[in-house]
């Protein structure tokens, strides 16, 4: 019931006036997966959070495309985390992987971490990920925590007031020659603009990778992680637009 309420009816009172977010508020609430695991999810009261969660949860939406060859992997990246709602995803469809989040934005970390949970082999990490290892000025809005990027990268979006932190960013060459993180098989990539820095920061472990998911942020990012995939190895399997230059690309090494 919480869940319909939140996800479904609570959007259309606030839309015509007649309830309103409380984005301090934490909601947290029980949903089934599969026929024998359930997931405390927490999310907060903005609306937004509960979107993402009805995009990879909902059987209105296909997140896979099923079409793709079926993987084993054992260890997946999930750059760009969020409150973990794509972590939980992952860890559901593929409860044997170590599941790693990465997620710079404090006040998304602490609901990634509790998300996490949920899992017994993720964990999650308040890193950037980028082409390179330092430290970085990370901008985000308090208005879409979603959006949040590092500096230089992207444009703010327009009327939205930002605040900018330090982050420690990490390459993925770095984080298992540095963090002795275990290599990925499987990748998500969703850094609002920054994606083709992440895919140059791989270095020898590109070869390591079997398959990505690229939520691509613009025209030119899309072509030049395009452009990327092909020198390095990998072949496209399915691309779509989401939204106006916002695309996201499914590819596998080959």
């Amino acid at each position: 019931m919480r869940l319909f309420y939140y996800s479904g009816l609570k959007p259309s009172l606030a839309y015509r006036g007649w309830s309103s977010y409380s984005a301090g508020r934490i909601l947290r609430f029980s949903t089934r997966v599969g026929e024998h695991r359930t997931f405390l999810v927490h999310a907060r009261d903005n609306g937004l959070d509960m979107s993402t969660f009805v995009e990879f949860f909902s059987a209105r939406y296909v997140l896979i495309p099923p079409d793709l060859p079926p993987i084993d992997p054992a260890v997946i990246y999930d750059i760009g985390a969020n409150i973990g709602i794509a972590s939980l995803y992952l860890g559901d469809r593929y409860p044997k992987a170590r599941l790693y989040a990465f997620e710079p934005v404090p006040v998304n970390f602490e609901l990634c971490q509790l998300n996490c949970r949920n899992l017994p082999r993720a964990e999650a990490f308040p890193w950037a990920v980028g082409s390179r290892s330092g430290d970085a000025a990370f901008s985000f809005s308090e208005d879409d925590l979603r959006a949040g990027r590092l500096r230089g990268v992207g444009t703010p979006p327009d009327g939205r007031i930002e605040k900018q932190i330090q982050v420690p960013v990490f390459s993925i060459a770095d984080l298992v020659a540095q963090k002795q993180l275990a290599p990925p098989d499987l990748i998500k990539i969703d850094v609002e603009g920054a994606e083709l820095e992440v895919l140059k920061g791989m270095g020898e472990q590109a070869r390591c990778v079997r398959r990505m998911l690229i939520e691509t942020h613009g025209p030119d990012v899309y072509a030049a992680c395009r452009q990327w995939l092909q020198d390095h190895g990998f072949l496209i399997l399915h691309s779509h637009e989401i939204i106006p230059g916002w695309a996201a690309i499914w590819c596998d090494r080959i």
